[in-house]
């Protein structure tokens, strides 16, 4: 049995599967912003509650926005909006904008190269796994371009142990196979562990305690990485409520103005039509009215506590926003189905 809690917010003035997150034809923006502006909200949580009923969900929190204003979060069960909970790599959004606190103060460049890290940073990997690495770009990393293939978290960490210190383990074994020197865009955790590594290694302090002030304080959130997923650390170890990731993630808007210039143009460069490409912790998607960003966490392991959960992060060129936190580990269909019928809700 699904219960629900809801409770609507008045606008208020603030400062591993793909999904696919299409536009929405052009000629239906108009009648589709109007709509937004009247209970939107509400659409969208009956497009969830009737996702979760397929799909045998029962607890999950919702946050909706619009304009960068929360306007409405719902509760299902166990899981409330405003509740912290895992994310998944819902984390690395955190990790990219956090690192990019560094290329806006100067302290790197996408294109700097690995071997240009700090030797704090290349005791940590080792003078093999270095070399290994020396030529990787910050950009590459932030792509998923690295020419990385092999992951070693997809053994669900199994043998890990749960440690801050353990993404230099899973780091190190990425590293001890070859490196593609296609460098196509190949989805891997390891990427973001090593930019979690290079903001430790730069910044001289914590990746979590900086993250939270340089990524999360500036943008009205809060959230900690969680006791039961510290290995996954800055690709998958946050735990924050869908109220905070959505303010959070305000700053994918370019209005909002919380990224710099320089993030958005980064943003921007590696959008293809017809296709969505990893940018900056999501995948992008141009559209005739300026572009959509989504990204889908999922995770289920033994080896950690939560055993299992998934979240859901998407903004649409219409000016509407979504986080959806649940406790389930579900098939790419499902996931694929719920950004649908959320942006169908979005914009009808």
């Amino acid at each position: 049995m699904i219960t629900s809690l809801r409770r609507a917010v008045a606008p208020i003035l603030t400062a591993a599967a793909v999904l696919v997150s299409a536009p929405l034809p052009a000629g239906a923006l108009t009648d589709a912003r109007a709509a937004a502006r009247a209970g939107v909200q509400d659409r969208i949580d009956a497009a969830l509650h009737q996702w979760m009923t397929a799909n045998g969900v029962s607890n999950a929190g919702l946050a909706v926005m619009r304009d960068n204003a929360l306007v409405g979060s719902y509760g299902y069960n166990e899981i409330s909006a405003e509740k912290p909970v895992n994310v998944a790599s819902l984390s690395k959004p955190i990790t990219a904008v956090c690192l990019m606190s560094l290329i806006d103060n100067g302290r790197l460049r996408f294109d700097t190269r690995l071997a240009a890290m700090p030797r704090s940073f290349r005791l940590r990997l080792g003078y093999r796994a270095s070399r290994t690495a020396r030529n990787i770009t910050i950009e590459q990393l932030l792509r998923h371009t690295s020419g990385i293939t092999y992951d070693p978290t997809q053994s669900g960490l199994v043998g890990v142990r749960n440690a801050s210190y353990s993404d230099v383990t899973l780091v190190r074994r990425a590293l001890s196979r070859p490196i593609s020197a296609k460098h196509d865009e190949v989805y891997n955790n390891i990427n973001y562990a090593i930019l979690g590594l290079v903001i430790q290694s730069v910044t001289g302090q914590p990746y979590e305690s900086y993250c939270r002030r340089m990524a999360l304080a500036p943008r009205g959130a809060t959230g900690r990485i969680g006791p039961g997923t510290r290995a996954m650390k800055a690709f998958g170890g946050w735990e924050i409520s869908a109220v905070d990731y959505a303010m959070f993630a305000r700053a994918f808007d370019p209005r909002a103005r919380l990224l710099s210039p320089a993030a958005h143009r980064f943003i921007d460069a590696s959008a293809v039509s017809g296709r969505p490409a990893a940018s900056l912790g999501v995948f992008v998607v141009p559209t005739a009215h300026g572009r959509n960003v989504f990204h889908h966490g999922n995770w289920q392991s033994r080896a950690t506590r939560p055993t299992a959960f998934s979240a859901f992060f998407a903004m649409w060129d219409n000016g509407i926003s979504v986080v959806v936190t649940y406790d389930r580990n579900l098939t790419d269909a499902a996931r694929v189905a719920l950004d649908n019928a959320l942006r169908q809700a979005a914009y009808s």
